[in-house]
């Protein structure tokens, strides 16, 4: 048999102010902070995000991305999803695209969308991890 991938262990996204990274998704997004290596130099930050990590790594310059849309998706309950979004404003996060609704595969999903301050863009939505 062979070996299957099972998840994401962790997903990084690119930062070219660490500070100001971790101002949004500790301070604002809520996001727990986690320990992280010495790299020698090699700056970033990792934070919990549900049964998964969030690594930040420091860049001096952001990739072009090519207008691909490259972004994160993260889970939000659907009963919870709306007072969610507005407990992130009350905390000053922008949403780009408000509350929005949209069928996948027959099934009705919300989805919100907001950038962190180098732009990488985050999905909020409320369709829910496999089991």
């Amino acid at each position: 048999m062979t070996a299957q991938i099972a998840g994401y262990a962790h997903v990084n996204l690119c930062v070219t102010d660490p500070e100001a990274a971790r101002e949004f998704y500790e301070g604002k997004l809520g996001l727990e902070v986690l320990p992280r290596p010495d790299f020698g130099g090699f700056g970033g930050y990792w934070f919990r995000l549900g049964n998964s990590q969030l690594h930040l790594s420091h860049v001096k310059k952001m990739p072009d991305w090519n207008e691909a849309f490259p972004h994160l998706a993260v889970y939000i309950p659907t009963d919870e999803f709306e007072s969610t979004v507005e407990g992130l404003k009350s905390r000053g996060v922008e949403f780009f695209m408000d509350v929005r609704r949209r069928e996948d595969f027959g099934v009705g999903v919300k989805t919100a969308f907001v950038k962190d301050p180098d732009g990488n863009v985050i999905e909020m939505t409320d369709v829910p991890p496999f089991n």
